[in-house]
């Protein structure tokens, strides 16, 4: 339909005219009775005789006169336009617009229920809780309004249409910016109660006055009363410009300390001080819904959850041991490989003091984030799994290795999957909040993620930012992220807004020599069966092996495991140095070389190269050098 040949000609009827159209036929539209007004039309509810479903009429009934130049026509199309490329269940879907001799009208999704207004005219504002949701709802559908290029510019309780179970859509995009041409994006249009600071002045309306007039709004439904109520428009103008933000809190001082925030953040009168979104505004909704619940007494106790996992472990727990070990050395389980968590063979530091303070950093108040960082093969996914089955217990918890391939999976959707929260469309993250929400609201302990193998940026980790951000926002959960050093500065980098606050980041260091003969032995104990004679290692083996290892845990069990591969093609069960000195640090011999083609010791030993690293690692513990003969 040609916006200039077929609905641009006709004369918009007064709007005294409009309020007596009930049965009157429209199209497929039989007018059944008024049910609202406005500055540019009236809502009838109407039957659609075609597909027999109630529908929402607006007629236009604006004049020429009131169009301040534009054409009301044009206007009134371009509004049935703008919501059309809105695709959002919070927003009041719009299903044709035509004209029908002098009246052109739209016709759109009925909400059965009441408007936000209409709640608090009749002195029934929403309790905390139900605002609050009201809030997240409203700055759901904003949110899609503003990745749609829409600017509302008229947000008030009369838009928020309630219906009967509690939801919430946001309707009259009339003053809606988004098309050129339509409207002028720097006239004060919108309802004074709820108008930035930066629309008075004459500036242009933004997806911050947006989130002002949400802000506004959310005020009045929490105290039953505009933020800035003035005997006239002009002290309104003035409070909205120079008045500091009130505190809910003087009505109602059982609000949480967040709630008081979230408006002050919202209503700051420089946009760039407000939500940079209407995402984040959401997310910080979201948060006060858990603060109100836990004020509430809505929490449960704390009860047992039983072991969650994210996705299926990659690797088994406790394999056997392969052949040579177990028939010659007496092992009943594989020595240095991948194990259960919660049967770790080694505890000791300084991954023991790790471990304790990535449980307190997890139970601390405050940071959302917390990163365990080190270089590659340091053991901070043996850290990360072990308190990811520790906690699971007590506490829904997520853990997802990123290294792992899952085909064309994006982060966000596994992280759905995992917590049983949908995983396709534009509200994938939304839905995860909720699902934790519930989970924290049912539950005392907050949820985790735990990400493991995080590089930024990279494929596996696409989202990331925002899934970091919505939880700092929200509080919804705790996020733990294991990679390598840096991390947190990579993902500032990469978007992730962190709200100034402090990421707590766990570092883990190399094993000392003392430490990697600890560690060695460890395995060793726990791999034996019983009864089997022990296995011994040098002192010199030891010191080898932490110098050509760098202490990096994942290196120490290429070369023990085959140290111990070399001793069982010699019927040997003491590790000496020279095991430690031509064991590869590269692959791992099992299952790839039989015995009989690892390396035989020839000639004499050491050889000079390796009394120079053996006498080196003497020196550095401070013993003296090799005094003479071969080393242990």
């Amino acid at each position: 339909m040609s916006p200039t040949s077929s609905i641009s000609t006709p004369r918009a009827p007064e709007t005294a005219d409009l309020t007596r159209l009930a049965g009157t036929k429209l199209g497929n539209y039989r007018l059944e009775r008024l049910i609202g007004r406005g500055r540019m039309g009236v809502v009838y509810l109407a039957t659609d005789e075609a597909l027999l479903r109630p529908t929402a009429v607006k007629v236009l009934a604006w004049s020429v006169a009131e169009a301040r130049g534009n054409d009301p026509v044009q206007w009134f199309l371009a509004e049935a336009r703008l919501v059309a490329r809105i695709n959002d269940p919070r927003v009041v879907q719009i299903y044709g617009a035509a004209r029908h001799g002098d009246y052109c009208y739209i016709a759109m999704e009925y909400v059965p229920g009441a408007s936000a207004e209409a709640m608090l005219a009749r002195g029934e504002p929403p309790p905390p809780a139900a605002a609050t949701d009201i809030l997240l709802q409203a700055a759901s559908a904003l949110h899609a309004a503003h990745r749609s290029g829409v600017v509302h510019r008229d947000v008030k309780p009369a838009n928020l249409l309630v219906d009967p179970s509690g939801l919430t859509k946001l309707g009259d995009f009339g003053m809606a910016l988004g098309a050129a041409g339509v409207a002028d994006a720097r006239a004060r249009v919108g309802t004074p109660l709820y108008t930035a600071p930066e629309v008075w002045r004459g500036g242009g309306a933004s997806a911050a006055s947006d989130i002002y007039a949400l802000g506004a709004t959310y005020y009045h439904l929490l105290v039953g009363r505009p933020p800035y109520a003035g005997a006239d428009v002009a002290a309104v103008e003035q409070a909205h410009l120079r008045a500091p933000v009130p505190d809910p809190r003087q009505h109602a001082p059982a609000l949480p300390a967040s709630c008081a925030a979230l408006i002050r953040r919202a209503m700051a009168k420089a946009p760039q001080d407000r939500h940079p979104s209407a995402q984040e505004l959401m997310w910080d909704a979201r948060r006060v819904l858990l603060d109100l619940a836990a004020a509430d007494g809505a929490s449960s106790p704390t009860v047992p959850r039983g072991a969650r996992a994210a996705e299926p472990a990659a690797h088994p727990a406790a394999p056997p041991a392969p052949g040579p070990l177990a028939e010659v050395m007496g092992f009943a389980r594989r020595a240095f490989g991948e194990v259960d968590p919660a049967d770790v063979p080694w505890q000791g530091d300084p991954h023991a003091a790790a471990r304790r303070g990535l449980l307190a950093a997890i139970e601390e108040e405050g940071g959302a984030v917390i990163t365990v960082t080190g270089g590659p093969g340091s053991g901070r996914s043996v850290l990360c799994r072990r308190v990811a089955a520790e906690l699971s217990p007590a506490r829904l918890v997520l853990y997802l290795d990123l290294r792992a391939e899952r085909g064309e999976r994006t982060l966000l959707q596994r992280l759905c999957r995992a917590a049983g929260a949908p995983e396709e469309g534009g509200e994938a993250l939304d839905g995860l909040l909720r699902r934790l929400g519930e989970e924290r609201r049912q539950h005392r302990p907050t949820p985790l993620l735990v990400l493991d193998g995080v590089r930024v940026p990279h494929p596996s980790t696409g989202g990331l930012a925002a899934v970091v951000s919505a939880g700092i926002w929200s509080r919804s959960f705790r996020l733990v992220l294991s990679g390598e050093r840096g991390l947190a500065a990579a993902l500032a980098a990469s978007g992730a807004d962190f709200r100034d606050e402090r990421v707590a980041e766990l570092e883990l260091p190399a094993l000392d020599p003392d430490q990697v003969g600890d560690y060695v032995r460890a395995w060793l104990r726990w791999s034996r069966a019983p009864g089997a004679p022990a296995v011994i290692l040098s002192p010199d083996a030891i010191r080898l092996l932490a110098w050509r290892s760098g202490g990096i845990p994942e290196r120490v069990n290429v070369l023990a495991e085959n140290m111990l591969l070399l001793a069982a093609a010699h019927g040997e069960r003491i590790l000496s140095s020279w095991h430690a000195w031509t064991a590869s640090d590269r692959e791992r011999w099992a299952g790839t070389r039989p015995l009989a083609r690892l390396p035989r010791r020839a000639g004499a030993w050491p050889t000079v190269e390796a009394r120079e690293a053996i006498d080196a690692c003497r020196r550095a513990a401070g013993l003296p050098p090799w005094p003479g003969g071969a080393p242990a």
